[in-house]
C-alpha cells in the first residue's frame, strides 16, 4: 500500500537525501521513530504537531497503530521518486508533502519581550500538564516541591544556575544547568525539554553569541549521551537551532489562548516544560545583558 506524506520539515529531508538506507527504531503510540544513519526521523500520524524531526502522513492514529511494521524493520529511500519504504509493505511518498523551514533564526525586539515573556508565563502558569510549572508558580508550593524528588533537583539547579549567571560565571552556569538532561519523566524527560526552551530564548533575546551561550551549547553537546536517543535527537535540533512549529511561531507574539492551543498539543508534557524553558531564560536575560 501507498500513503501520503502530507508535512515535513525540510530538516528531515535533507536526513533522507544523505541517507538512503535504515531501520525502525521504535515505535511510540502514532509515531514510527526511524534511525537513519547517526539521526533520527519521527513517521507521525495525521494529528500530529510538527517538529524538526517529523514526517507527517495522511494517517490516523489507529490506522498508524494497524500497519505491519516492527523494531527492527529496514528503511529505504527513493529520493528519484521520493519514497519511503518501511519493511516490504509501507510505501510513502512526499512527493506532494509540504515542507516547512523549521530554524529558528529571528530574534524578538528587546521592545516586545516583556509582552513575550507575559505570554507565555501566563500560558504556563494556568495549566498543569507539564512538569517544571509548579516552579514558575505565583506562590511557590514548597510542599509540592519538596516532596517531589525531580522537582526538588531541578528546582536546585536552577537557582545555582541564576547566582552564577549573576556573578557572570558563565561556564559555572551552563554545567549548572546542563544536569537537568535526562531528568525528569516523560518519552523526552522534562529536563531535556527545558533546556530546548532555554536554547530557543538565547535565540529571542539575540545572545546566540554571548559567552553563556556558547558554554552551554558546548555543554549540552558533550552531554547528549546523558538522555535516551530520542530527547537526544531534540536537543541536538535545538542545538543547530531547528524547533519545533509552536517555538517558530512565538516569534510573532500570539496570544495566551493561542499558546496553550500549540504547545498542549506537543506531547503530555513537553510544549508545557519548554514554555517553562523559555520563561526561565527571559526573566534572566538581564543578568546576560549587564
Amino acid at each position: 500500500m501507498m500513503y501520503d506524506i502530507t508535512t515535513s520539515s525540510d530538516h528531515v529531508l535533507k536526513i533522507m537525501k544523505n541517507c538512503a538506507r535504515g531501520t525502525v527504531h521504535s515505535i511510540y503510540r502514532k509515531t514510527i521513530n526511524l534511525s537513519m544513519g547517526e539521526q533520527l526521523i519521527a513517521l507521525q500520524a495525521a494529528d500530529s504537531p510538527l517538529s524538526p524531526i517529523s514526517l507527517i502522513c495522511s494517517l490516523s492514529a489507529q490506522e498508524m497503530n494497524r500497519l505491519p511494521v516492527a523494531v527492527g524493520d529496514t528503511v529505504t529511500v527513493n529520493n528519484h521518486f521520493m519514497q519511503l519504504l518501511i519493511g516490504t509493505d509501507c510505501l510513502f511518498s512526499f512527493k506532494h508533502a509540504d515542507i516547512y523551514d523549521l530554524n529558528l533564526f529571528s530574534s524578538v525586539s528587546s521592545q516586545r519581550i516583556p509582552a513575550l515573556e507575559q505570554e507565555i508565563k501566563s500560558a504556563v502558569t494556568c495549566q498543569d500538564k507539564g512538569s517544571f510549572e509548579l516552579l514558575f508558580s505565583q506562590f511557590l508550593p514548597i510542599d509540592k516541591i519538596e516532596n517531589n524528588f525531580f522537582l526538588a533537583a531541578a528546582l536546585n539547579y536552577l537557582k545555582q544556575t541564576s547566582h552564577c549567571l549573576a556573578d557572570s560565571c558563565w561556564n559555572e552556569a551552563a554545567h549548572s544547568l546542563c544536569r537537568l538532561i535526562g531528568l525528569g519523566p516523560g518519552l523526552t524527560p522534562g529536563g531535556d525539554d527545558f533546556l530546548c526552551g532555554v536554547l530557543a530564548g538565547l535565540i529571542f533575546c539575540d545572545c546566540t553569541h554571548h559567552p553563556f551561550s556558547i558554554a552551554l551549547h558546548e555543554s549540552i553537546a558533550s552531554h547528549l549521551d546523558n538522555t535516551n536517543t530520542i530527547s537526544a535527537a531534540f536537543l541536538q535540533c535545538a542545538l543547530n537551532k531547528q524547533f519545533s512549529m509552536a517555538v517558530c511561531s512565538l516569534c510573532q507574539i500570539p496570544s495566551r489562548e493561542k499558546i496553550l492551543h500549540d504547545f498542549q498539543a506537543i506531547g503530555h508534557s513537553s510544549g508545557t516544560d519548554t514554555l517553562c524553558g523559555i520563561v526561565y531564560l527571559l526573566q534572566n536575560r538581564d543578568k546576560l545583558l549587564s
